[in-house]
C-alpha cells in the first residue's frame, strides 16, 4: 500500500503541475456558460422574428431552437451533459491515452522498480487519480449550471434528481477515463485504445440505443444523464457491466506492462 500511495500523491502533483486539474475545471464550467449564453441568444430569436415579421410562420424554427437549447431545467442540464459527454470526454482522451506509454518510453519506472514499486501500482494510480479528479470536476460543474439554470428556467427538476445525475455523470467520466489508461497500454499503439473509447462515447449511446438490451449496456449510463431519465433501478445492470469490463481490461493492461521490458533506454 506504501507504494500505490506514493505513486497518487505523484500524480496528484503531476496533474496540479501540468495545469490539468484547472484545465478540467475550466472545460465543465466553460461549456455550461457556453451553454447558457445561447440559450439566452438563441430563445429570443423567435419572439423577435415575429415582431418584425408578423404573419410569417416560425414554428418549425422555434421548436428547433427548443429542443437544442430548451430553457427547461430537466431538459437544459440534459443538454449540458451532452455538451460533457462529448466534447469534455474527447479532450481528456487526448489528454490521457498517451500518459502511461510516454512513462514506459522514457523510462520513467526503471528507479522506482528499482526501489520496489510495481507496475500495477503506476497503473493503478493514474486510473485513481484522473479518473477522480475529472468526475469531481465534472460533478461540480453539473450542480453549478442546475444552480444556474433554476435562476431562469422553468424548474421541472428536483435537486435530489440533479444530485443523481451529477453522480452519474462523475461516474462515466471516471470509467471513461480508466479505460483510455488501461487501453493505451493494452495496445501496441495507445492511439488504438483512444480511437476506441473516443467511438464508444460518440456513436455508442445514439446506437446502442435502439435495442431493447442497450439499457443494459455501459453507453446506458450517458443515456440517462443526456435523457435526465431513469432512476437507481436502471442504473444498476450497466453500472454492474461496466465495473466487471473495467476489472477485465485492468487485469489485461496490468498483465500486459508486467511482461514489457522497461529500461532506461526504453
Amino acid at each position: 500500500m506504501t507504494g500505490i500511495k506514493c505513486c497518487i500523491k505523484k500524480d496528484i502533483k503531476e496533474v496540479l503541475r501540468t495545469g490539468k486539474l484547472i484545465l478540467f475545471f475550466a472545460l465543465s464550467l466553460g461549456i455550461g456558460v457556453f451553454i447558457i449564453l445561447f440559450t439566452f441568444l438563441f430563445t429570443n430569436i423567435p419572439d423577435e422574428l415575429t415582431s418584425q415579421l408578423p404573419g410569417v410562420d416560425i414554428e418549425a424554427l422555434e421548436g428547433m431552437i427548443t429542443q437544442f437549447y430548451p430553457r427547461m431545467v430537466a431538459q437544459s442540464v440534459g443538454v449540458y451533459s451532452y455538451y460533457i459527454g462529448v466534447f469534455f470526454s474527447l479532450v481528456v482522451i487526448i489528454l490521457t491515452h498517451n500518459l502511461l506509454p510516454k512513462e514506459l518510453k522514457k523510462g520513467r519506472w526503471v528507479l522506482p522498480i528499482e526501489q520496489g514499486y510495481t507496475r500495477k501500482d503506476f497503473v493503478t494510480s493514474k486510473c485513481i487519480v484522473y479518473g477522480l479528479l475529472a468526475s469531481v470536476s465534472v460533478m461540480t460543474g453539473y450542480m453549478i449550471y442546475f444552480a444556474v439554470a433554476n435562476t431562469f428556467m422553468i424548474r421541472n427538476f428536483m435537486t435530489r434528481q440533479a444530485f443523481f445525475y451529477a453522480f452519474v455523470q462523475g461516474l462515466n467520466m471516471f470509467f471513461i477515463i480508466a479505460f483510455t489508461l488501461l487501453l493505451s497500454v493494452c495496445f501496441k499503439h495507445s492511439i488504438i485504445g483512444a480511437i476506441s473509447m473516443i467511438a464508444t462515447v460518440m456513436v455508442g449511446p445514439d446506437i446502442l440505443g435502439v435495442f431493447s438490451f442497450g439499457r443494459y449496456l455501459p453507453t446506458h449510463m450517458l443515456s440517462m444523464v443526456y435523457d435526465s431519465r431513469g432512476g437507481f433501478g436502471e442504473l444498476i445492470g450497466p453500472l454492474l457491466l461496466n465495473i466487471l469490463t473495467l476489472a477485465f481490461t485492468y487485469i489485461w493492461a496490468v498483465n500486459k506492462v508486467e511482461k514489457l521490458t522497461v529500461s532506461r533506454n526504453a
